[in-house]
């Protein structure tokens, strides 16, 4: 169920993304309960949008595209664009997902400062 509800939300959100002419990375992938998933999207289509907006924006995609009856299944939905990505993830850094939940995700500059200020007390 997982896997089928994973490949239905992916092609969902590209396929209305391309039809408003935006560029979309998505990576969903199965969350460690049960059969939820957890959903990142990179898409400099939400440029200048708010946190409620842009989700607003990723669910109305997923109704209008065939995947309403796995809404309920995103257990998290992060969307951003990809300048904010890189600023948290690190530059040229991509969610990888191979088969089980993992990421490649280099830690971040405002990470590596806390872990800076911690060192020092």
């Amino acid at each position: 169920m997982a896997t089928s509800a994973i490949a239905t939300v992916t092609k969902a959100l590209q396929k209305g993304f391309s039809e408003k002419g935006a560029k979309v990375y998505v990576v969903a992938e199965k969350s460690d309960y049960k059969d939820f998933i957890r959903l990142y999207v990179v898409s400099d289509y939400f440029r200048g949008m708010g946190e409620k907006r842009r989700l607003d924006e990723v669910f109305s995609v997923l109704e209008s595209f065939g995947a309403k009856r796995v809404i309920a299944k995103v257990s998290l939905c992060i969307a951003m664009t990809k300048r904010e990505y890189e600023r948290d993830f690190g530059a040229g850094t991509w969610i990888r997902i191979s088969g089980e939940t993992r990421r490649a995700i280099k830690s971040g500059p405002r990470t590596q400062r806390l872990a800076k200020a911690g060192s020092r007390n």
